[in-house]
């Protein structure tokens, strides 16, 4: 069990219950405060990337910047997640066992993600700061990287083997949510309101979410504030540093084996294809079909009910049909649906089936992706699993990167159509699906238990 690795089997807490006013509210001790704290963490990632990635970029497109720039700005959005890998490390080498191991960075994450907002309010005119647009989007989703890694690692720590697939599809789901009500909600408050209402109302609901991990304990018996009565819940000092040699060397141990190296691979390669279309879609739908930003963001914002439908779906089939026949179901069929729309071209011209791209591909998206999520917390292994699940999973930051940078290329050296660009993404989205056949958790249960006989030898 995951959390067994850190504090024993559910409802088997240490420690006494010295939590403020004598009441302990403990993640460890309860799945339905798991998943309220975990979906509400993720949702504070979504809403302010669905503003920036859904309803900014079509914003700008529409006022004339061009789909290179759009390509740039989204990577620069992105790029803090591709660099992800560098708070992992820290997280797996500095603890703060008094006030629960990950809990301090996650409150001074949102904190920051909140604060960070407020430098938007400095900008007039957004088409003509697009420099200081990137510096403070890049700025903000650098404590929101910081906030996501923190919340997986939360997440590794206090959750059962039989829980991942389904809580991945909460926490995902809850962070599609966010990115609905940040595109759709947040869009119509630009158009009626205008930037900076948007801006304020983003660091209200921010603020408000921090309240989750304020108010709850990792475990019974830990301090709820710097100053509240309590100790660490598990043995060990107050504060534990790992050395950073230590988390490299176990880095290198996990991916040596076949099963997290095959999915490195696929992640990479997977998010390549996904981040074309994802990207190519909002000019092609303000552009070349005439759409206005509020009308693409609300339809993309009005999809999260379908996206959320996904990744509750993919929780429960990756609990039961497996987690590989999910990823290859949801990834795969995004691929097929986005080489048919870009193939028959005809169908532009009609509502149905461009609604309908918009709906099913984020649906199917999140399908699979959820099924990755579970898959890679389930091969996490070694005494820096966080490192391990973080590389994984920063893959697919690193492949939306790549993907996003290639738009300018494809778009305006080679001349792809956005046809040829759709067709383009979901071939890259299918190529890598036979890499999964090599990913077999059962090869790290061998090498954990080989590791474990050795130690006690």
């Amino acid at each position: 069990m995951w959390h067994a690795k850190w504090s024993g089997a559910e409802g088997d807490s240490s420690g006494p219950d010295l939590s403020d006013n004598g009441v302990t509210m403990a993640l460890i001790d309860s799945k339905r405060q798991r998943a309220l704290v975990l979906s509400a963490l993720f949702c504070a990632q979504g809403i302010p990337r669905g503003f920036m990635i859904v309803a900014m970029i079509s914003y700008l497109t529409e006022r004339g910047i061009s789909d290179a720039q759009a390509g740039r700005l989204s990577a620069i959005i992105l790029l803090p997640w591709a660099l992800r890998i560098v708070w992992a490390p820290l997280l797996d080498a500095i603890v703060f066992r008094s006030m629960g191991r990950r809990r301090p960075w996650i409150i001074g994450a949102e904190l920051m993600m909140a604060v960070s907002l407020l430098g938007l309010l400095t900008i007039s005119d957004a088409t003509r700061s697009l420099t200081l647009l990137s510096c403070l989007f890049f700025l903000h989703n650098c404590f929101a990287a910081l906030q996501d890694v923190a919340t997986e690692a939360l997440a590794i720590d206090i959750l059962p083997a039989n829980e991942l697939g389904t809580m991945n599809g909460f926490m995902i789901g809850a962070k599609v949510m966010g990115r609905g009500l940040g595109a759709a909600g947040l869009a119509s408050i630009m158009k009626y309101s205008g930037l900076r209402a948007a801006i304020i109302v983003q660091f209200v609901v921010l603020v408000g979410i921090m309240l989750f991990p304020l108010l709850t304990l990792e475990r019974p018996g830990e301090k709820r504030f710097p100053w509240s009565r309590g100790q660490a819940a598990v043995g060990g000092p107050r504060i534990e540093v790992l050395s950073l040699f230590a988390v490299l060397k176990d880095l290198y141990r996990a991916f040596w084996l076949r099963t997290t190296a095959s999915l490195f691979l696929f992640g990479v390669a997977a998010s390549i294809g996904e981040e074309i279309v994802d990207l190519i879609t909002k000019p092609f739908y303000t552009k070349a079909l005439g759409w206005t930003f509020v009308q693409y963001s609300s339809v993309a914002g009005l999809a999260v009910l379908f996206s959320i439908s996904g990744s509750l779906a993919g929780g429960w089939a990756a609990d039961r049909i497996g987690q590989r026949t999910t990823m290859t179901l949801g990834i795969g069929g995004y691929g097929l649906l986005a080489i048919t729309f870009g193939t028959f071209t005809a169908l532009w011209t009609q509502s149905w089936p461009v609604i309908g791209f918009l709906v099913l591909g984020p649906a199917a998206s999140a399908f699979g992706g959820v099924a990755f999520f579970a898959m890679a917390m389930r091969v996490a292994w070694t005494r820096s699993a966080v490192s391990v699940f973080t590389t994984l999973i920063t893959v697919a930051a690193f492949g939306h990167v790549i993907g996003d940078s290639l738009i300018g290329p494809l778009r305006e050296g080679l001349g792809l159509s956005y046809g040829a660009m759709f067709v383009t993404g979901g071939v890259l989205m299918i190529l890598p699906l036979p890499l999964l056949f090599a990913v077999t958790p059962e090869q790290v249960d061998k090498k954990k238990q080989a590791e474990k006989v050795a130690a006690l030898a």
